[in-house]
């Protein structure tokens, strides 16, 4: 299995927002996916959630490949900041079915903010779509769904 490159995958800093911050509790459970970073400061954290999630947890990536993928996924309240495993498998018949990459991520306060590059070497493929899960062994913290497109 080639790797999943990560560019950059940044523990929340100490001054950012917590899952349990008003305005970013909304997003609990749920991966938002963007081509532009996320923000470094928690005033902006909020805004930049609300300004790129989607009702149906379906994103598409365009440009690529390679794909830049940018996400900020929010967990439901946790008792510690233990890394979690960021999984992409791949969706058949509507059905996540194999797994082609998973990385540990660290998360902080509730939150993994991670940026990486998928590629063509590292098993993604043009117009497929991904079920994208930030787990703890066996527990789905948060989920998306992505859509890479040339």
């Amino acid at each position: 299995m080639k790797t999943l490159w990560v560019i950059a995958v940044v523990a929340v800093v100490a001054g950012l927002a917590s899952a349990d911050s008003k305005g970013v509790r909304a997003y609990q459970g749920q991966i938002v996916i963007s081509p532009d970073p996320a923000p470094s400061t928690s005033t902006e954290l909020a805004s930049y959630l609300k300004a790129n999630a989607t009702k149906d947890r379906r994103y598409e990536l365009i440009k690529g490949p390679p794909w830049e993928i940018n996400l900020v996924g929010v967990l439901p309240k946790v008792s510690d900041s233990a890394p979690v495993t960021l999984v992409f498998a791949v969706v058949t018949d509507k059905q996540p079915t194999t797994t082609i990459q998973s990385i540990e991520v660290p998360s902080k306060k509730g939150l993994v903010i991670a940026h990486t590059t998928a590629t063509i070497a590292a098993g993604f493929e043009s117009n497929k779509t991904y079920v994208v899960r930030l787990m703890r062994k066996t527990k789905v913290l948060a989920s998306a769904e992505l859509t890479l497109r040339d």
